[in-house]
C-alpha cells in the first residue's frame, strides 16, 4: 500500500526500513541508494506534504509533519524497522520515533535502529533565518552544499516549484533547533562526509545527547554533504550490515 504521503518502492518479507528525505527532498530522493541495495529490504519512503508530486500543501510545523507520519506508518510498520534520514530527515526521523512513545498503537512496532545521515545534532542545526531569505541569497545558500544539480538551479520555473518547500522545511527545522534535548532509547548510527559543511566539529557528541545508548559513527573520507547522492554507494555498507547483523535477532 502507497499514498500520496508514503511510497513502497521495494516490497519484500525482509526487514522494513522507511527513508526520510534530505531538505526539500521527496519521495523518489533515494532512487540511486535504493538501487544499490544489497540486503532483503523492504523500502519505504517519505514523500513530504508540499513537495515533488505531492498535491498536498507545504507544513511548516513540526508536530503536525510528525502527526501525519504517525497516521501514514501507523497501518504499515513492521516490528524491528530501520528508520533512516538524510540531513533534514535524521532530525525528522528523530522526532517521529521520538512522538511514538506512549502511543499504545506502535506498542511492539517501534523502528529497532535509526539511521542519522549528514546531519548536525538538532541544537546545532544551521539554519537560523534562512526561510525568510530572499531569494537570490536562499539560491546561493542551496547552491552552497549541492541539493540539486546546477542545471536545475539555473532553471527559475523549476525553482519557483520548489522554492516553497524549502522555505517550509527552514521553518520546519527552526522549529527543532528550539526544542528541549530529550534522550531517545534507540539504536543508533551516525554517518557524516570529512568534507560535510553543514555538519560542525563535535557533532556526534552533540547527538549522544539525544541518545540513551551509545552512538555508533561511520566516517566517510572526504565526501562532502549530499554523499547519499553523489556516493550512494559508500553508504550501502552501513544499511546491508546493519541488515544482517541485527535482521537476524528479530
Amino acid at each position: 500500500m502507497s499514498s500520496d504521503v508514503l511510497w513502497h518502492l521495494r516490497e519484500s518479507a525482509g526487514r522494513q526500513i522507511v527513508m526520510f528525505p534530505f531538505l526539500g527532498g521527496f519521495g523518489a530522493s533515494f532512487n540511486r541508494l535504493i538501487g544499490r541495495l544489497d540486503g532483503d529490504w523492504d523500502v519505504w519512503t517519505v514523500n513530504p506534504p508540499g513537495h515533488g508530486t505531492s498535491v498536498l500543501p507545504a507544513v511548516t510545523r513540526l508536530d503536525e509533519l510528525v502527526d501525519l507520519y504517525l497516521r501514514e506508518l501507523r497501518d504499515v510498520l513492521r516490528p524491528g524497522a530501520v528508520f533512516f534520514g538524510h540531513s533534514m530527515g535524521a532530525v525528522v526521523g528523530y522526532h517521529t520515533l521520538l512522538a511514538m512513545t506512549g502511543r499504545p498503537e506502535f506498542d511492539g512496532r517501534r523502528p529497532a535502529d535509526l539511521v542519522l545521515s549528514a546531519s548536525a545534532g538538532p541544537r546545532e542545526l544551521p539554519v537560523v533565518g534562512l526561510a525568510g531569505l530572499p531569494e537570490p541569497e536562499l539560491m546561493a545558500h542551496l547552491r552552497s552544499f549541492g541539493t540539486f544539480p546546477e542545471e536545475v538551479l539555473r532553471d527559475r520555473s523549476i525553482m519557483e516549484l520548489f522554492l516553497p518547500a524549502f522555505r517550509a522545511d527552514y521553518e520546519v527545522l527552526e522549529e527543532i533547533r528550539r526544542r528541549p534535548v530529550t534522550r531517545l532509547d534507540v539504536s543508533a548510527h551516525l554517518i557524516l562526509g570529512e568534507r560535510d559543511t553543514q555538519t560542525p566539529a563535535g557533532t556526534p557528541q552533540v547527538w549522544q545527547e539525544y541518545l540513551v545508548r551509545p552512538l555508533r559513527y561511520h566516517h566517510l573520507d572526504r565526501a562532502e554533504h549530499m554523499f547519499v547522492l553523489d556516493e550512494p554507494e559508500r553508504v550501502v555498507p552501513v544499511l546491508d550490515d546493519l541488515n544482517r547483523v541485527t535482521a537476524g535477532a528479530l
